[in-house]
């Protein structure tokens, strides 16, 4: 039965092309733990300027092809999603301190690069990330 099973499986692989050779059958992936102390869930959170005060909340990342991520959507202002903005901010720009209750997610711009920042509005179109200037680079 296991064998017809499998012979059943690397056939439809074949046929539906997503296979080319029978033994590049996927392996049924593993169910991993991840104990909290190691991970924590960050959409929903809420993202703080560098001293700790909260200017919105991060709804979205963007990953690449590889599912490398790219940028984070914050959520900025308003009540109850009225007056709210998004846009989409370099992953970079973020520092991650999960241990700091005040500053979980804090976002590395100032006010002013948030206010000139593009509205972020289709996720389904490219997105304008927002890339902060480095500080420590020299001008021409």
């Amino acid at each position: 039965m296991q064998r017809s099973a499998l012979v059943l499986g690397v056939l439809a692989a074949v046929l539906a092309g997503s296979v080319a050779q029978a033994d590049e059958v996927p392996l049924p992936s593993a169910v991993q733990s991840v104990p909290p102390e190691d991970a924590e869930a960050i959409l929903g959170q809420r993202v703080t300027d560098p001293d700790g005060a909260e200017i919105g909340r991060l709804v979205d990342v963007l990953v690449d092809a590889n599912g490398q991520p790219q940028a984070a959507v914050i959520d900025f202002g308003g009540f109850m999603g009225v007056g709210n903005r998004k846009i989409a901010v370099h992953w970079g720009a973020l520092r991650f301190t999960p241990r700091d209750p005040k500053r979980k997610i804090a976002l590395d711009m100032t006010p002013d690069q948030i206010k000139a920042a593009p509205e972020f509005r289709n996720p389904n179109k490219a997105a304008a990330v927002v890339t902060p200037a480095d500080p420590n680079a020299s001008s021409p």
